[in-house]
């Protein structure tokens, strides 16, 4: 009886272990990629919107025009409060997507057609 309940504590504390093991791998690979997983999205999410531009496939647009608005004006900290609001994003991603749309907004637009 008392080998029954050493090999169940045994067990148990191999269990635990091995839970406590994976739930520390999985902390420290959050850690080791910022843990911004919401930004890699919005990059990816953007990268399939240029993809399905570049393929005539129309798409909504993710941006309200209010927050244009604010970027045309150059009001860049109250377009990252007004995107936060309209969006639900945190700080960092919100900051970060208005950071992309003015240096979009600013690049040089390169002409296909001109270059047939």
């Amino acid at each position: 009886m008392v080998l029954n309940w050493a090999a169940f504590a045994i067990v148990l504390l191999l269990v635990l272990g091995g839970l406590f093991a994976v739930l520390i791998m999985f902390s420290l690979s959050r850690a080791a990629t910022g843990g911004d997983v919401d930004w890699q999205i919005d990059r990816i999410d953007r990268k399939l919107d240029l993809i399905l531009t570049h393929l005539g496939i129309g798409h909504d647009e993710h941006v309200p025009e209010s927050v244009m608005a604010l970027i045309r004006l150059g009001k860049t900290a109250e377009a990252v409060k007004e995107y936060q609001l309209r969006t639900g994003s945190r700080a960092s991603v919100a900051r970060r997507e208005i950071d992309h749309l003015i240096s979009k907004a600013s690049a040089p637009k390169s002409s296909i057609e001109g270059e047939v």
